[in-house]
């Protein structure tokens, strides 16, 4: 599920972007995002291999209005799979929403930043052995690390 791009406060002409684990993730009425039973640095499970009914990643990317994203291919890998478990590619029209959103817009002859969200949703979700659960993607070409959740044996 790819949400529509939005602006935010202003910045350098950085980029980044940052995961949030959890369970579930919910729309709730007027477009709100709800995470329920988010991840705090640390899956514990019982034994391996395990499977999860469900599991959710909350992807946020941010760029600059001024240089928006050409392509996405945002990747999941668990830990000991030697492929990712999901390849997802965001569609070339819902990037052109950026361009959309932010022409024209400026505070101070500062551009705003742009945010690209998506909700990566695993159902069910197998583990076969602790290590790291990693996001990462190919950005307009170039490989970039988001975030890993820990994965870990009680």
């Amino acid at each position: 599920m790819w949400s529509a791009p939005t602006l935010i406060g202003t910045s350098e002409d950085m980029r980044y972007g940052y995961c949030i684990f959890c369970d579930d993730v919910r729309t709730e009425i007027g477009e709100k995002l709800s995470f329920i039973g988010v991840y705090s640095g640390v899956l514990t499970l019982p034994e391996f291999p395990f499977s999860l009914p469900k599991f959710c990643v909350h992807v946020n990317l941010i760029t600059s209005s001024t240089e928006p994203y050409r392509s996405i291919v945002l990747r999941c890998a668990a830990p000991g799979d030697r492929q990712p478990i999901l390849e997802e590619r965001l569609d070339p029209a819902q990037l052109d929403e950026q361009k959309d959103l932010s022409s024209g817009v400026e505070v101070n002859d500062t551009p705003l930043n742009v945010v690209i969200g998506a909700s990566l949703i695993f159902s069910p979700l197998r583990l076969r052995q602790p290590g790291l659960l990693t996001v990462s993607a190919i950005i307009d070409d170039k490989p970039a690390e988001i975030a890993s959740l820990r994965v870990a044996q009680r």
